[in-house]
């Protein structure tokens, strides 16, 4: 099936481009292999984001995306992306039994969670109480969630969390990388305890049916049990189905062979929804000036 355009991933930069693209009434294809918003669902509130000045829950603001796909009649295909090629000018998309064909690909796949460190110690049986993302864990009540990190996600994470549960952050070190409103909100916050120099190195099944941490902390072995265990290290491009001859994400412009990389897959350092949301609106624009042949 031939498309002029096929966007790979449905967060607010894949979702912005397929809106675009279509004004200009160019056939596009929205494909996207988990869940549509993509970090969005993990915000518990979306403050910087133009035409909210009381801030919006992230997935609440997912919740607009979708309904404005809907009112556009634009469906989102989810698929797991099984090859891809480039061939005589078109890209050639996989996914199950089904092949696309377009001319331009736009690639808004984001990111996903940096692993544990191989060092660590792990228990097979406790793999179901470790996430990398907060969303599953909404709607729990009266648990302990202690979250390795100290960056952005992780302080968001815990005030998501800290309104119905106890959090602990832990940070390996003494520099919080986190902005300081959301330390200063996690500091007053009673439910929230911060814990620095403190580096984990076992992760096992404890006695009462909890993760087991066994850490250091100021150069001393202590060992601290929780419900839940979030890892919040750090993000990198999800390019995993991407061949390496197509990878050009470090190019200036992020523009090869009608290619383009938006959203956080190209500014994982930068994640923040309206430079997404431009980054995928620039790109069906540059898209159809190219058609025109103004490009």
């Amino acid at each position: 099936m031939d498309y002029e355009v096929i966007i790979i991933g449905a967060g607010p930069a894949g979702i912005s481009a397929a809106l675009q693209l279509k004004r200009h009434d160019i056939p596009a294809r929205l494909i996207e292999k988990d869940r549509i918003g993509g970090l969005l669902l993990n915000a518990g509130l979306v403050e910087n984001y133009p035409g909210f000045p009381d801030g919006i829950g992230g997935p609440q603001l997912v919740d607009l995306f979708k309904r404005q796909l809907e009112e556009n009649s634009i469906s989102v295909i989810k698929a797991e992306i099984t090859a891809l090629e480039y061939k005589s000018d078109n890209f050639i998309v996989t996914f199950g039994n089904q092949r696309f064909n377009a001319r331009h690909l736009v690639i808004a796949t984001g990111t996903k969670p940096r692993k544990i460190n191989k060092e660590i110690n792990i228990s097979p049986g406790i793999y179901h109480r470790i996430f990398s993302e907060v969303y599953p864990l909404i709607g729990i009540m009266n648990m302990h969630i202690v979250i390795v990190g100290a960056g952005d996600a992780a302080f968001d994470y815990a005030l998501n969390l800290a309104a119905r549960n106890r959090v602990t952050i832990c940070n390996r070190g003494t520099v919080i990388k986190a902005l300081p409103l959301l330390v200063r909100r996690a500091d007053a916050n009673g439910s929230i305890e911060y814990r620095e120099n403190t580096s984990i190195n076992e992760l096992f099944s404890a006695a009462s049916g909890a993760v087991g941490i066994r850490c250091y902390r100021n150069g001393k072995i202590e060992t601290l049990e929780t419900d839940y265990l979030i890892w919040a290290i750090g993000r990198e491009p999800q390019l995993d189905f991407l061949p390496e001859s197509l990878v050009i994400i470090n190019d200036h412009a992020g523009v090869k062979r009608n290619m383009y990389f938006i959203g956080d897959v190209r500014n994982s350092a930068f994640r923040q929804t309206a430079i997404a949301v431009g980054d995928g609106i620039k790109a069906a624009m540059v898209i159809a000036a190219q058609l025109k042949g103004n490009g």
